[in-house]
């Protein structure tokens, strides 16, 4: 057998000297993580109820971490902007989510995402928060029965606003119109770029009906130009006192929710994942983040790893199935 060349020694022993490097360094970050500012990615403009609560969430998640964690707004395409440029990222902890139904669950039903919506890390919710179904202050429609009568009674005379996309609001919408035995493809839906548009024309007497997280109701409700019949689900929200929940009018199969979360670029190690996981569930008892999302009608909500995963399979069947049965895609 020839001897190996010097150079070739030498060269040999710089690549796996260079391999333990790399190999140390990175056992090194799993055990230190973090030891840098975090990016934490909103796919929507700021301002949102979604938004204010991953603000809300960055800011203790850095005390929790020990490092800035820096909220970067990449809005735009349904959120895919936002989304792809998480997933792009090293799966190293140092780039994520402010991840939710529109931009995870919802996502897998829209032909013309270009990526495996669940290909992702997802780490733990630590926020959700109920939708409010609308009408206008001088609308002739009193409350949730009539409403419902009025629908029934003239599908194509009813307008409803609709967003499109990746918004849970029409998933809302749907829900309603699927309990009340209401056939959506007869009702009218008018096209808005926003739940907060929705809400303006609502007000206006422009359409009907609209439906929109909590948040967006609080300031035209106040004023009496929007009057909420009812939240989705069992939750009151203080900032809309008296307005009834589905459950409480007979309908909690009617629980359409939003959430906020934090989810990862796929790949990120197994114990980046579960410290996370641990310091995000650990903000969601912090009294600032607690008043912050009571501000825009969400409440703390704690799910992680595989139990998020496995609800977010679920949700977008829920999300499908509704679709279907209704007739309508988004």
């Amino acid at each position: 057998m020839r001897p190996m060349p010097a150079f070739t020694r030498v060269a040999a022993a710089v690549c796996a000297a260079a391999l333990l490097t790399s190999c140390a360094a990175a056992a090194e970050t799993a055990a230190s993580y973090p030891s840098r500012s975090i990016d934490y990615v909103v796919p929507f403009a700021a301002g949102g109820s979604t938004d204010i609560a991953a603000r809300a969430g960055a800011e203790a998640l850095s005390d929790e971490l020990g490092v800035p964690v820096n909220v970067i707004n990449k809005p735009g395409a349904d959120q895919i902007i936002g989304v792809s440029s998480v997933r792009s990222a090293e799966p190293d902890g140092y780039t994520l989510l402010a991840d939710g139904a529109g931009s995870s669950s919802i996502q897998g039903l829209l032909p013309y995402v270009p990526y495996d919506w669940a290909d992702r890390t997802f780490v733990a919710k630590f926020a959700e928060g109920p939708h409010v179904y609308v009408v206008g202050g001088d609308s002739p429609y009193r409350d949730y029965a009539d409403v419902v009568e009025a629908a029934k009674r003239n599908p194509e005379g009813f307008t409803v606003g609709w967003i499109g996309g990746s918004s849970t609001s029409d998933y809302a919408t749907l829900q309603f119109l699927a309990e009340n035995g209401i056939d959506a493809a007869r009702v009218q839906r008018v096209p808005f770029r926003s739940s907060g548009e929705v809400m303006r024309a609502v007000a206006a007497g422009d359409i009907d009906f609209g439906a929109g997280g909590a948040s967006s109701a609080f300031s035209l409700s106040k004023t009496g130009k929007l009057r909420p019949i009812a939240l989705t689900g069992d939750k009151p929200v203080g900032k809309l006192e008296g307005v009834p929940t589905a459950a409480e009018l007979g309908h909690p199969g009617l629980d359409m929710r939003y959430w906020v979360g934090v989810s990862a670029p796929p790949g990120l190690p197994r114990d980046l994942t579960t410290k996370l996981a641990d310091a995000v569930a650990a903000i969601a008892e912090d009294e600032t983040v607690v008043d912050a999302l009571d501000a825009v009608g969400l409440s703390p909500a704690v799910l992680t790893g595989e139990d998020l995963r496995a609800d977010i399979d679920h949700e977008k069947r829920r999300f499908a199935t509704l679709s279907e049965q209704i007739g309508v895609a988004g």
